[in-house]
């Protein structure tokens, strides 16, 4: 009977053990604001947003992404968020634009280097997380051009070389 009720109450402590571990794994506040924002502008017209995780399509986004940041980059994002807003209007454009200035008080903002070759005069921002010098959790990334305008947020342990 002792070895009963032994096991019965090691068994209800593995339960609320995984139910608090559960509750403990909270999105960031980066991931929350993401989160808003594509809840704000999802049925905003001229803006398209897709949420890529693990199960709905995150491996096929991970896998096209992979070329051009390497498999290295990739192996540790763990969601992928991505906004389109090319055919947004001016004003919409401007709100998304206001929208990115919540992630500098977040991130950090990483600047671009300068490239007097270059022809792309779009706009260009991006913010991350970095840890140890090689690792970021968070990055996001609005990148606009006369073609394209877009805004991206990758979430997970994500290495930088």
């Amino acid at each position: 009977m002792k070895q009963n009720i032994t096991k019965m109450v090691l068994l209800v402590a593995m339960l609320v053990m995984t139910i608090v571990a559960g509750y403990a794994q909270e999105p960031s506040k980066v991931e929350a604001k993401v989160k808003e924002i594509v809840k704000q502008y999802e049925d905003v017209k001229g803006v398209e947003c897709f949420v890529f995780a693990k199960g709905s399509g995150l491996g096929i986004v991970k896998m096209a992404f992979t070329e051009q940041f390497g498999k290295d980059f990739m192996k540790g994002v763990r969601s992928i968020t991505i906004i389109n807003y090319s055919d947004a209007s001016n004003e919409i454009c401007q709100a998304l634009h206001q929208e990115l200035d919540a992630f500098s008080s977040l991130l950090e903002e990483i600047k671009p280097k300068e490239d007097n070759g270059s022809s792309n005069k779009g706009y260009s921002r991006s913010f991350a997380s970095i840890s140890n010098g090689n690792t970021m959790s968070d990055f996001v990334i609005a990148i606009e051009d006369d073609e394209s305008k877009m805004m991206m947020y990758m979430a997970g342990d994500i290495v930088v070389e």
